[in-house]
């Protein structure tokens, strides 16, 4: 099926069960801005394997297309339901996007031929048949926990006669049960939170934290005890440690194994972060210790791990990495590659600074100072991520994990222009001809001539400009887009920049489109993104005025939010 150009809110989502689908679906669907959703689920079985793409508006499906990728088979029509409702069962892997009025009327339109065919089911009934057999199976398994009791008291009355010269060494047994019964009961787990740079997010991470306990609760004989969430707020990202702590009967050979499936439940509530407090989360790191009744936790009340200071290393004179010990060795081959890369591109560095966060994905941060005769700042800036984004692709394969460039900060050295004596001398002798000609023309009383001089030094001034405005505008509309991108109450779609030149000053001319973005304080006003939005480019303006020693001003803008 045909898509319009939309971002999804979710992907790579693994659902084990329908329910967990269904719950998915229903919290895209708490945003009062979309209308409807649009789903690719993927799932296979030791015969098929299958990708299916649903339309479907807050109560019915809409369009239905089923892929058999084994037998390289398309089908739609009544059939599609019920092969769906069999994969529902399987574990699956869905990307949900949310459409609006517009772009679910879009979808019917240009999936059309699949609309007419599709059977318009309500989404309830897909996942009754389920629903409606665990709801049976909870009934006769209270019936069978009361069968089961009721026996048991029936065989507890029928062996108290025979055993009266025990009677002395029963109230110790009684103590002795009701002391392991005292150690047995599961106290309520307590959640940990600390939010470093945004307390307003604290909420959100005792959510995150609530859901993981639910998780964990399903498993067997866990007794989960405590969960330590320390978040860091940075710009559109929060860096995360979790730390989990809980207690079993069974076997320590076992634990093991409980303790990667709390890991795996501490990594599929991420996008809670995401959706609640419109922050991308990066697992800096994550723990689950679980212990014997009577066992110690090695790191309780000292959580050193998460909590532990990474210290800049210092590679070589003019290079200093800052990363995990177990990846450092890695990104310090890494800044000694982009050291000699930048100095062969023609800029003199006189300290490098790299900055790598996240442990399970990376994020690039570099800091440099230096010189580059002839160079703007943002021909410079453009040379360096160029040769970041090269080598990033290179280490990202050899360690098999995704790594982005975050932040990229160039400080440069103003350097004098120096000018050649011949242009010295050509300048001040036309400056002289000038003069001269106005002269004669005012003798000979003529005025008109010297509104055309005064055009042409315009035109000659303008042209000058021009060559400095170009990069200068590039680096503003990057800079913007950039930032816009980083706003945290909406989502950036696109923008266009315009620019002219009036006399020595350049006018910018912007147009934006924002969508609304539901945060922990609800849907923000337009007015609010609006505001944030011309505070950003109001910023950046300042910024690349200072830097290329050029006036820019706002001529006019116009934001869209929907």
């Amino acid at each position: 099926m045909e898509l319009p150009m939309i971002t999804p809110i979710e992907e790579n989502i693994v659902c084990t069960r329908k329910e967990e689908l269904l719950k998915l679906m229903q919290n895209t669907l708490s945003n009062q801005t979309f209308s409807g959703l649009f789903l690719k689920i993927f799932a296979k079985d030791k015969a098929e394997k299958y990708y299916a793409t649903l339309l479907m508006d807050r109560r019915k499906l809409l369009a239905l297309e089923l892929l058999l990728l084994s037998s390289q088979k398309r089908i739609i029509g009544d059939e599609t339901l019920n092969i769906l409702k069999k994969i529902l069962n399987y574990p699956l892997v869905v990307d949900i996007y949310g459409l609006d009025e517009i772009e679910l009327k879009t979808s019917i339109t240009d999936n059309i031929e699949i609309y007419n065919t599709t059977p318009k089911v309500e989404i309830n009934e897909i996942f009754e048949e389920k629903i409606v057999e665990h709801g049976e199976i909870i009934e006769k398994e209270k019936i069978l926990e009361e069968t089961l009791k009721t026996e048991k008291t029936k065989v507890k009355k029928t062996h108290k006669k025979p055993k009266p010269q025990k009677k002395k060494r029963v109230p110790s047994e009684k103590k002795e049960v009701q002391k392991v019964e005292k150690e047995k009961k599961p106290s309520k787990p307590e959640i940990i939170v600390e939010v470093i740079g945004g307390e307003i997010f604290k909420p959100i991470l005792e959510e995150y934290g609530k859901e993981v306990l639910k998780e964990v609760q399903t498993l067997e004989d866990i007794s989960p005890e405590q969960v330590k969430i320390t978040g860091e707020v940075g710009s559109g990202v929060i860096y995360l440690h979790v730390d989990f702590y809980g207690r079993s009967n069974k076997d320590p050979t076992t634990f093991q194994t409980a303790e990667r499936r709390i890991l795996y439940f501490i990594n599929k509530h991420l996008p809670i972060i995401w959706r609640k407090a419109g922050l991308k989360p990066i697992l800096s790191s994550s723990h689950a210790k679980v212990s014997t009744p009577k066992g110690s936790f090695e790191s309780e009340g000292e959580p050193t791990a998460p909590k532990k200071q990474i210290i800049p290393q210092k590679i070589e004179s003019n290079i200093t990495v800052e990363a995990h010990e177990s990846i450092r060795p890695y990104f310090a081959t890494y800044a000694k590659a982009i050291l000699q890369d930048i100095e062969n591109g023609g800029i003199e560095v006189k300290k490098m600074h790299l900055d790598i966060k996240g442990r399970s994905e990376h994020e690039i941060n570099l800091v440099l100072w230096g010189k580059a005769p002839g160079k703007t700042n943002a021909q410079v800036r453009a040379l360096v991520e160029g040769i970041l984004r090269t080598h990033a692709r290179e280490i990202s394969k050899a360690l098999n994990k995704y790594i982005t460039i975050h932040r990229v900060e160039i400080n440069l050295e103003e350097a004098e222009e120096e000018v050649s004596e011949n242009v010295k001398q050509i300048l001040s002798k036309k400056e002289e001809l000038e003069k001269e000609i106005e002269k004669l023309l005012q003798e000979m009383g003529v005025d008109e001539f010297s509104a055309l001089t005064e055009e042409k030094r315009r035109e000659v001034e303008e042209s000058l400009l021009k060559s400095k405005v170009e990069p200068a505008v590039e680096d503003l509309r990057r800079r913007v887009q950039e930032m816009f991108k980083d706003l945290p109450n909406s989502v950036f779609r696109w923008m266009r920049l315009d620019w002219e030149l009036q006399r020595s000053e350049v006018l910018i001319s912007l147009e934006a489109s924002f969508d609304k973005r539901e945060t922990l304080i609800g849907v923000v006003s337009d007015d609010r993104i609006i505001e944030d939005a011309l505070q950003v480019l109001n910023m950046s303006i300042q910024e690349i005025s200072k830097e290329y020693n050029i006036p820019i001003k706002i001529k006019k803008t116009n934001i869209n939010v929907r």
